[in-house]
């Protein structure tokens, strides 16, 4: 049995449907909408689900990165060649390793290879880095879409491609071609070599062209997985297009920036303003069904409803507003003065028994009768009514001792 690590590669996965899941473990408590949605895939699928501490699936990856939820699954399987060829696209596109031992690398090939739509890996038994869990990391989840192909000895696969009508190119520091001018658009198969000593004598006689990508820098070589992705994308760069189906990029045309206006057989007549005039919109100038004879012909406005808006009639009032005060208006003062204040409150009072509010003739109370007091004699005026404004007594300051 094989483990994934990783939430992407366990939902490629699940997706692919090309391996036999054990069971699914996940962290205790983890709160991940990418992991729930693996949860529910694994839920659809029938696969057993365990929910385990942090640290037994810590032991379990071995220093590896988890992420959290692991999957504990079968082998990749593997087909042989013939099938591999037989199920390739036209023009096919096959990549051969030869002695490519890293992981990392490995899985970072593969993953560019599953990207550009390759029909498929070639991979020596001996010499050559298992399909391990690192590489399933490395590739992202794309190992579980691209089809590898176990191969005994590399130089009499490249003679069983070269009958098929496959071309053969190997990209090795030793080419003396360039590597964009081979004609990629016929069915090729690009060969790269291992870290460090490159492709085998034998490998490297077997091949059709042996193109090397130029360095103008002081380093020597390259990655071998920056290599095979440059190679890939120069074959995609050639045929025009993208050999995947599954996500091809869209095409969009170019739209010269240009004012499209009306044509020769639109008219130029404004309808609403036909309308207005009283004519009908097909030319015909009659009046409608509806017009009274010797109506004079103007503008006409749809009805959304039939009944009358509530709006339609004249403006009615339902309170009258109340009398405002006579005296407002800016404070007078820094202290004390300003309106809302003590000594505007008592000014708003004398103001209203000096000038009472005037309202409707209607609604004001008659004028009191006020007759001044004789000088020995009391007062006559009525009960009630408002006496005369009282002097202000003059308030002295205590002094203080």
């Amino acid at each position: 049995m094989d483990l994934i690590c990783g939430i992407n590669p366990v939902l490629e996965a699940l997706a692919a449907g090309t391996r036999h899941f054990d069971r699914l473990l996940i962290v205790k408590g983890l709160r991940n909408q990418r992991v729930s949605e693996a949860i529910a895939r694994a839920s659809q699928q029938g696969i057993p689900l365990r929910f385990e501490p942090r640290e037994t699936l810590d032991r379990m990856a071995g220093g590896l990165s988890h992420q959290g939820i692991m999957a504990v699954v079968s082998a990749k399987p593997v087909i042989d060649m013939e099938t591999l060829l037989a199920e390739a696209r036209e023009p096919a596109l096959v990549v051969v390793l030869d002695g490519v031992e890293d992981p990392r690398n490995l899985g970072a090939i593969v993953r560019t290879a599953e990207a550009a739509g390759a029909d498929g890996v070639l991979l020596p038994e001996r010499h050559s880095a298992g399909l391990s869990e690192t590489v399933s990391r490395a590739s992202a989840g794309g190992l579980e879409h691209v089809k590898v192909a176990r191969i005994g000895n590399v130089a009499q696969a490249l003679e069983t491609l070269k009958a098929r009508g496959i071309w053969v190119v190997g990209f090795d520091a030793a080419g003396r071609e360039r590597w964009d001018a081979v004609d990629y658009r016929r069915p090729v198969a690009l060969v790269l070599g291992g870290e460090g000593r490159g492709m085998r004598r034998l490998v490297r006689e077997r091949c059709d062209h042996l193109v090397s990508l130029p360095l103008f820098g002081h380093v020597a070589s390259l990655n071998v997985s920056v290599a095979a992705g440059i190679a890939l994308y120069e074959v995609i760069r050639q045929r025009g297009s993208v050999p995947s189906h599954v996500r091809p990029i869209p095409v969009h045309p170019a739209h010269a920036g240009r004012i499209v206006g009306p044509g020769p057989e639109d008219s130029e007549e404004d309808p609403g303003h036909s309308r207005a005039r009283g004519e009908r919109p097909d030319g015909e100038g009659a009046a409608d069904e509806g017009d009274e004879p010797g109506e004079e012909p103007g503008p006409r406005f749809i009805r959304v409803h039939e009944e009358e808006a509530a709006w339609a009639g004249p403006p009615q009032i339902l309170k009258a507003a109340p009398a405002r005060s006579v005296h407002t208006g800016p404070p007078h003062g820094p202290r004390g003065r300003a309106k809302g204040g003590p000594a505007h409150r008592r000014r708003h009072r004398r103001g209203h028994r000096d000038h009472p509010p005037q309202g409707p003739p209607s609604q004001a109370p008659p004028p009191a009768q006020v007759v001044a007091p004789a000088a020995d004699g009391p007062s006559t005026a009525p009960a009630g009514a408002p006496a005369g404004p009282r002097p202000r007594r003059r308030r002295g300051r205590r002094r203080r001792r």
